[in-house]
């Protein structure tokens, strides 16, 4: 490696140890080493790790040297989401900010100049106010019409604030910048720049709005702001109270300064380069798409194998679903009042909505960045499963059967996620042996099209043999294997459909 994730994780430590995160607490962990009751009976307990991070820390900085990144900070008032975002711009992009906004003075303010590429959510706020305005001189001097875009479509770092309070119009707005990198002003469209957009919300109150599912869908990740722990007051905020003693800005650039990290455009598409080089074990992907498939499935969704996943369980959805159907009617003759797959072992049932295609290329896109901040060259199940309950967490809608089997995963639906993965990595672990002759048939097809004969047949073993996997996720697999019989049927008759 060049040694760009070096440079990404002094900043890190420069934002930690300098205390402007307010939220301390490492919640992602790797190589936990020991577990520490903290109760008589044992039933809770704190994990130390020889690794661990500050998961909104974390996924800040990698979303911001991803390409067009996007991350929500959900929390209470006060809890340093909107700060904590401004400070990760500052340091990340401080030098393109100059680059972008700066007049060559040699005095550009950094939190200036991210403060006014921030949107504050309100009901009234108008697409003038986000997008751009006309260039009212030119169209009344010449009848032209020139649309001058805003500072928030300009800058390479992008704050929307409280954007749960922004109306469904405006939503909409933001949704079309972040799926297709503009927004359309009248009759014109207003690109923007390439860079990183960060969201904040606040816990629904009367003047907030649920954000609607395809705006979530177009965040990558999302992360809590928790209430503070008192012990860490005195380190918030760099152990200083801004408004008795000082100034943000200053504050800012001297620690700029102490740290002597900048990146620059060239920086940026270096460590991009360096992620998309990042290879995903094969072992992690296996379990990962496993875990998706598992979650999607729907065996009630339809009666053919295709269909048979939540996506089309449009009219009814689980746990509604799930009862529809008995199978059994005798003691010991099936699931009573159910479908099959509706017991302990799976997790189909657990969730109202699948993973879409754009989350599922989220999670390999960022566990590629996780493992290159870590240093590593390859990405590994470790790297997968910290990821997953950040991209999922505020997408998925739990159903009414997980949260009366675990009550506390009604608040903490990052823990949910959590379980769902461990859940269906066990499962898949139990079956490793079956699903890895996945790799014999793909071996195979790959033989195919480089010329060489291989035997169809040997697909439809690997077929049968599912019938052993008592899983929905053996219906993406099935499909899968019907079309690699089908290319290799083709080809061996030299037919080319």
């Amino acid at each position: 490696m060049s040694g760009l994730n070096e440079k990404l994780r002094a900043i890190y430590r420069a934002i930690e140890d300098s205390g402007l995160y307010i939220n301390l607490n490492h919640d992602v962990r790797f190589h936990e080493k020991k577990e520490v009751a903290l109760n008589l009976n044992e039933t809770e307990s704190i994990v130390l790790a020889e690794e661990s991070y500050n998961s909104p820390l974390l996924f800040a900085l990698l979303t911001s040297v991803l390409r067009n990144g996007t991350m929500i900070l959900y929390g209470s008032p006060g809890s340093g989401k909107t700060t904590s975002a401004e400070f990760v711009g500052a340091f990340v992009h401080g030098t393109l900010l100059r680059e972008t906004f700066g007049d060559g003075s040699g005095d550009f303010k950094v939190m200036e100049a991210i403060h006014e590429a921030t949107i504050h959510g309100h009901h009234e706020l108008t697409e003038e106010k986000m997008i751009g305005r006309p260039h009212l001189g030119k169209l009344m001097r010449d009848g032209e019409e020139e649309i001058i875009p805003r500072k928030f479509m300009l800058s390479p770092f992008r704050m929307v604030d409280e954007v749960n309070r922004l109306t469904p119009g405006r939503t909409n707005n933001l949704l079309e910048m972040m799926d297709r990198g503009f927004s359309v002003y009248g009759d014109t469209k207003i690109y923007a720049a390439e860079g990183a957009t960060f969201l904040t919300a606040n816990f629904r109150d009367v003047a907030s709005s649920d954000l609607t599912p395809p705006f979530l869908d177009r965040i990558d990740v999302g992360v809590f702001a928790p209430t503070l722990n008192p012990y860490f007051l005195e380190m918030a905020g760099g152990g200083e109270d801004r408004k008795l003693t000082g100034d943000e800005e200053a504050l800012v650039s001297r620690l700029r300064k102490e740290i002597g990290v900048e990146l620059t455009a060239q920086d940026f598409e270096a460590i991009r380069r360096e992620i998309a080089s990042v290879e995903i074990e094969p072992e992690a992907l296996y379990i990962l798409y496993n875990f998706i498939s598992e979650l999607n499935g729907c065996a009630l969704a339809s009666p053919d194998i295709e269909r048979k996943s939540k996506g089309f369980a449009w009219f009814v959805k689980p746990p509604v679903l799930c009862a529809q159907v008995d199978d059994g009617g005798m003691a010991g003759g099936g699931h009573l009042g159910g479908c099959h797959y509706h017991n302990t072992e799976n997790i189909c049932y657990k969730t109202e909505n699948e993973v879409s295609v754009r989350a599922g290329k989220t999670i390999e896109r960022y566990a590629k960045a996780l493992a290159w901040f870590r240093g590593k060259e390859r990405a590994g199940l470790e790297d997968v499963e910290a990821v997953v309950p950040y991209v999922l967490w505020f997408k998925l809608i739990p159903t009414d059967r997980a949260w009366a089997e675990r009550p506390e995963f009604m608040n903490d639906r990052i823990a949910l996620v959590k379980d769902l993965f461990e859940t269906s990595r066990n499962h898949y672990l139990k079956s490793r042996r079956m699903i890895k002759t996945l790799d014999a048939v793909l071996d195979l097809y790959e033989r195919a099209v480089h010329g060489e004969k291989v035997d169809p047949e040997m697909v439809l073993e690997a077929l049968q043999s599912l019938k052993s996997y008592d899983s929905p996720a053996k219906y993406p697999i099935a499909t899968m294997l019907r079309q690699v019989y089908r290319e290799l049927e083709r080809q061996s008759a030299g037919r080319e459909f």
